[in-house]
């Protein structure tokens, strides 16, 4: 927020700094300064209201005085030409934003950081029971907007490896008389509800088994172009892309053709009711890696506890499909994800076609302090808004969560099946940053890899998350 000095505020500081003076002076000499004092204001305040409006003011039938020193009115003039010019500086997103005069160029920087600590028990494998800590992520970035145009760009440390994760530009424009956008470049895909959010607004560490295994090839990002377009109620968007941009160039990419649509039949005072679909449909580029992941049903940092999908070779194509379900009351949400996938190919077998799907429920209760914050315009979780942050002397925010999700690769020749129920809690310092502490009871039933038959086992996770 910019400061302006006020002629009023200057000239009332002129009469605190000479009134031990005044004190000493005739009753009529003082009238008269007094009066002098008065028409240098209404001079001011009327110079000041050309500068702001450019509208000369009504005459003000005054008698006539001396005029305002012109000095001093040049200097204002002077001081606020300048501040007209410099740019605006706010810091409502937990990092300095800048915005030019005019409104029509902003700049800031991004970036987040996770540190995590996770520890295992009960598993029958006792190589599966391991305790340890990792920095999750530290991801640093800028985004930008030159009117119309916007930018963002990402680098992400995460896995003992460098990644880029957004890299994109966007054109806003209308499209059927609606407020639409168009990406080109790196970005998250628009894909479910925890599939299209970002990591630090989601309600658990990680997202649901939904987002993170009904997916393309290509993963959750992919380079390409996106059209989102918005109704008052609704957005649909549809999205050409290949691989993300960490691709090493030694062969075709997978294409993935991309479209998801949500409506919100509530939304106002009386809650939200949300509901949406999803699909894409890919060609899978020959021996491309990763058409089939792994779920770490336990939480990122214990990569041996993880539901396995085997390995199947010769993929073609493929295409998913989901749908979605979300209702916030008060202090109140509760969502459920659903989606499948059916990929084909050649194998020694002859031509196959195998699905997997994965479920989820998940629920939270705001104790206190803020509730939750969903953006109805886009269809993801957004920044929770703290009442009264603990930076600031107050208590913060507490959030009660609870999960339960299904992961199946039994259809594949050597897939496994999983599932999880995940409880816990969200401490919001400030709009910011937050402590996460999840509890997750989780089964797998794998037919591959070193951890084969039913396990099951609990799994402690914490998190202290800095994200702006």
């Amino acid at each position: 927020m910019s400061f302006r000095p006020r002629p009023t505020a200057l000239a009332v500081g002129l009469l605190l700094a000479s009134s031990s003076a005044l004190a000493q002076t005739a009753p009529s000499e003082l009238e008269t300064l007094v009066r002098q004092q008065a028409e240098q204001i209404r001079q001011l305040e009327a110079r000041l209201s050309v500068l702001e409006t450019g509208t000369p003011p009504v005459a003000a039938q005054a008698p006539a005085a001396p005029v305002a020193d012109p000095a001093l009115v040049e200097r204002i003039a002077k001081v606020e030409s300048a501040q007209a010019k410099a740019p605006a500086v706010s810091w409502s997103k937990g990092a300095p934003q800048f915005t030019s005069s005019d409104g029509q160029t902003t700049f800031r920087p991004r970036g987040r950081v996770f540190v995590d600590t996770s520890s295992t028990r009960g598993s029958d494998f006792d190589a599966r029971n391991i305790t340890g800590t990792e920095i999750r992520s530290v991801r640093l970035g800028f985004e930008g907007s030159y009117g119309n145009l916007g930018y963002a760009v990402e680098g992400d440390f995460a896995d003992n490896g460098v990644a880029w994760k957004s890299a994109y530009v966007t054109l806003g424009h209308t499209l059927f008389g609606r407020e639409a956008e168009l990406t080109v470049g790196n970005r998250l895909n628009d894909r479910g509800i925890d599939g299209s959010s970002g990591t630090g607004n989601t309600p658990f560490q990680d997202r649901n088994v939904v987002g993170t295994q009904i997916v393309p090839q290509r993963g959750l990002f992919g380079v390409g172009l996106t059209q989102r377009v918005y109704g008052d109620s609704w957005h649909g968007s549809l999205s050409v892309a290949g691989n993300d941009l960490n691709n090493v160039g030694d062969s075709n990419d997978s294409m993935t053709v991309a479209g998801r649509a949500h409506w919100n039949p509530v939304k106002g005072e009386g809650g939200l009711l949300h509901l949406g679909a999803w699909g894409f449909y890919e060609d899978i580029a020959p021996n491309s890696t990763g058409v089939f992941r792994s779920s770490a049903i336990s939480g990122h940092l214990n990569d041996l506890v993880k539901i396995a999908p085997g390995t199947l070779n010769g993929a073609t194509h493929g295409h998913g499909y989901g749908v979605e379900l979300l209702g916030v009351r008060g202090p109140f949400w509760g969502y459920g994800e659903w989606g499948t996938r059916e990929v084909s190919g050649l194998g020694g077998a002859g031509r196959y076609a195998v699905t997997h799907d994965a479920w989820a429920l998940s629920a939270g209760w705001f104790l206190s302090g803020a509730s939750p914050s969903f953006a109805t315009k886009t269809g993801t979780w957004s920044r929770v808004k703290i009442a009264r942050p603990v930076t600031a002397g107050g208590p913060g925010a507490w959030e009660l969560k609870a999960r339960y999700e299904n992961a199946d690769y039994a259809e594949l020749p050597t897939g496994g099946t999983g599932d999880a129920l995940t409880v816990g809690v969200n401490w919001y310092l400030n709009d910011f940053s937050r402590v996460m502490l999840d509890a997750i009871r989780w089964e797998t039933d794998n037919r591959s890899g070193a951890y084969q038959g039913e396990d099951r086992g609990t799994t402690l996770n914490a998190r202290f998350q800095l994200a702006f």
